[in-house]
């Protein structure tokens, strides 16, 4: 049996999935079994753009759909990632982030439509990673995510934040404009490996001394923000003149 599900997962799969506060203390309360999955990646020398992945979601999708990532270039500001709902049928898709399903092979529940690493190319991790996640019954934790090559390129550390008004989630470089820090829940969502000494490696590629935090707000904010002064983001209005005003506002004109 292949080990590797190539057809697009469900949207009842996909919105059976935890959400971000729901898998929001799975890195904390299963600690060792990622500190295992970090070690595998070590283990069978996989590409720095491989990672580990903590299963969830943001928003839910309907049949046709998928949960899709891509570049966009921002004039004034430099390049944000943007992942939303988008029909299968609108672009060529590739596999960005994997779980593994209850028939034990790794599926991609959602896309970049840039071009990443055939992980096929990896059989013997994958049947010891899908072993191992099944074993541990980890099917909901934690999978694969895989870099596109301009993600490999990223130097510096990223923020991903919702942004509900829209169903999207915007990725950012932290050195980029952010709004203020009003999040109830702040998480790392990818990892790279680690050797035996636990030991974050190095000098492959940034992608494995870089990290992702995912920030998710309070569903309750919103009702008390106006949009009169600026534009609702997160639950909150992000005042006019601000930089992450501009940012947001060259966002919305190019995408």
């Amino acid at each position: 049996m292949a080990l590797i599900k190539k057809d697009f997962v469900s949207a009842h799969t996909y919105n059976s999935l935890p959400t971000i506060k729901e898998a929001a203390n799975v890195p904390r309360e299963y600690a060792e079994d990622l500190g295992y999955l970090q070690r595998l990646l070590a283990k069978h020398d996989v590409p720095a753009s491989v990672g580990i992945r903590l299963i969830h979601r943001h928003y839910e999708i309907a049949e046709g759909e998928a949960m899709v990532f891509r570049n966009i270039e921002l004039p004034a500001h430099g390049t944000v990632e943007v992942m939303r709902a988008t029909p299968i049928e609108a672009a060529q898709l590739y596999g960005k982030n994997f779980f593994v399903g209850f028939a034990a092979r790794l599926q991609a529940y959602e896309y970049t439509s840039e071009t990443t690493v055939d992980l096929s190319e990896y059989k013997t991790f994958i049947a010891e990673f899908v072993e191992i996640v099944v074993r541990r019954k980890l099917q909901h934790k934690f999978g694969l995510k895989i870099n596109h090559r301009s993600e490999a390129e990223v130097k510096t550390d990223r923020k991903e934040f919702e942004f509900p008004e829209e169903k999207c989630t915007i990725t950012m470089p932290i050195t980029f404009p952010l709004p203020e820090a009003t999040h109830k829940i702040e998480i790392d969502t990818d990892w790279g490996a680690l050797d035996n000494n636990n030991k974050r490696q190095r000098g492959k590629t940034k992608t494995q001394s870089t990290r992702t935090k995912c920030s998710h707000g309070d569903e309750d904010w919103g009702e008390e923000c106006t949009q009169e002064d600026g534009i609702m983001f997160d639950g909150r209005v992000v005042q006019l003149g601000t930089p992450f005003h501009g940012l947001l506002n060259n966002l919305m004109e190019v995408w």
